[in-house]
C-alpha cells in the first residue's frame, strides 16, 4: 500500500496483462546488437510468467523484502522493501543509506510519481518520504533517478477492464485519504476541504475527468456503495491487496487494489530487467510487499 494524491508522493493487482514497455526497457531493445536484443527481450517475457501476487507472496515461507543480484561486469541490483515513511530519523533510511555507500549505483529507481528533491536529505523525506529520500541520494551522486510507476492513464485502463470509472474513482480518492488519515496529516474535520483538491487531481487522468465532478457528487455515489459509513472512517484493511473484498466487506476497494498491485509489480519488473546490462548498477526502494512478488521473476531474468 502507498500514499497516493495530491501533495502526496503517488507510491502507488491480477487482471489481464497489458505491455506498457518502460523507456528503460524499450531502450535496451533499441540500442542492443540484434541478438542480445531478441535475448533479452526473450528472457525478460519467459521469467515474467515468475511474478505472483503479493497475495501469493505474503503465503511463502521466509520471504525477503530485499534482493541482491550480482551480474556481468559488476552489475548489481540492490532492491530493498520499506515500510512507508515521512520520519527523516527512521532507521530504514540509515540502512537504505549505506546500502548506497557499499553499491555506488548508475542508476536508482523509486515508487511513486512525485519528483520534488529537497535542498535536504530531511527536507526530501518530510516531504515525499523514502522516494525523496532516493531522488535527493541521486542528485547528489549525478545519477539519473527515475520512477517504478506506469503511466496512471495506462493503470486505469487496466482497471476498466474489471470496474467501473466510479468505482476506480472511489477507490483512488478514498485511499488517498485514509493514507494521510492514518500518517497524522488529516482530521475527521478537514476531510471535506481535502476531498475538493483531491478529486480535481485524479480527474486529471484521462478516462476519469468526467468522472465524480465534485463533493457531492462524491458522497452520494459513497453513500451508495457504502451505506451509513462516513468516508473519514474508510477501514484502512480496504486497500491491503493481500485480501480480497469478500474477506473484507469493501465491495470492491480490495479488488481494485489487487489488480492494480499486479499490474505495477508487472511494470516495475519489466522497467528493472530492462535497464539491467554489463556494469550497471541498481538501487531501487519500494513498499516491501513488491519485493517477494517480483522476486523469483528477477532472480530468473538477471542471474547469470
Amino acid at each position: 500500500m502507498q500514499p497516493t494524491g495530491p501533495g502526496v508522493a503517488n507510491r502507488e493487482g491480477g487482471g489481464k496483462s497489458v505491455c506498457y514497455l518502460s523507456a528503460a526497457y524499450c531502450a535496451v531493445l533499441l540500442c542492443a546488437p540484434a541478438p542480445a536484443r531478441s535475448d533479452t527481450s526473450a528472457r525478460i517475457a519467459r521469467c515474467e510468467s515468475l511474478l505472483v501476487t503479493q497475495e501469493q507472496a505474503s503465503r511463502q515461507a521466509g520471504r525477503s523484502f530485499a534482493l541482491d543480484i550480482g551480474g556481468p561486469s559488476g552489475a548489481r541490483l540492490r532492491y530493498i522493501g520499506v515500510r512507508h515513511t515521512s520520519n527523516p530519523a527512521d532507521s530504514q533510511l540509515v540502512a537504505m543509506r549505506q546500502v548506497w555507500r557499499d553499491l555506488t549505483p548508475t542508476i536508482a529507481f523509486y515508487e511513486g510519481q512525485g519528483s520534488f528533491v529537497g535542498a535536504s536529505a530531511d527536507s526530501s523525506v518530510l516531504a515525499d518520504g523514502e522516494p525523496g529520500f532516493v531522488r535527493y541520494l541521486a542528485r547528489q551522486a549525478g545519477i539519473p533517478a527515475r520512477s517504478l510507476e506506469p503511466p496512471r492513464t495506462a493503470e486505469v485502463h487496466e482497471l476498466l477492464g474489471s470496474f467501473t470509472a466510479e468505482q476506480i474513482m472511489l477507490f483512488y480518492v478514498t485511499r488517498s485519504l485514509a493514507e494521510e488519515r492514518d500518517e497524522g496529516r488529516l482530521s475527521a474535520s478537514a476531510f471535506d476541504t481535502r476531498l475538493a483538491t483531491a478529486l480535481p487531481f485524479f480527474r486529471r487522468v484521462t478516462q476519469l475527468t468526467t468522472t465524480l465532478s465534485d463533493t457531492a457528487e462524491y458522497h452520494r455515489a459513497f453513500a451508495r456503495w457504502f451505506p451509513g459509513l462516513d468516508p473519514a472512517d474508510t477501514p484502512t484493511r480496504w486497500f491491503d491487496p493481500r485480501h480480497t473484498s469478500a474477506e473484507t466487506g469493501s465491495r470492491f476497494m480490495n479488488d481494485v487494489n489487487r489488480v492494480s498491485s499486479a499490474f505495477r509489480d508487472q511494470y516495475m519488473y519489466r522497467l528493472i530487467a530492462g535497464a539491467w546490462g554489463p556494469g550497471v548498477r541498481i538501487f531501487a526502494a519500494v513498499g516491501r510487499d513488491h519485493v517477494p512478488a517480483q522476486a523469483a521473476a528477477l532472480r530468473c531474468a538477471l542471474e547469470p
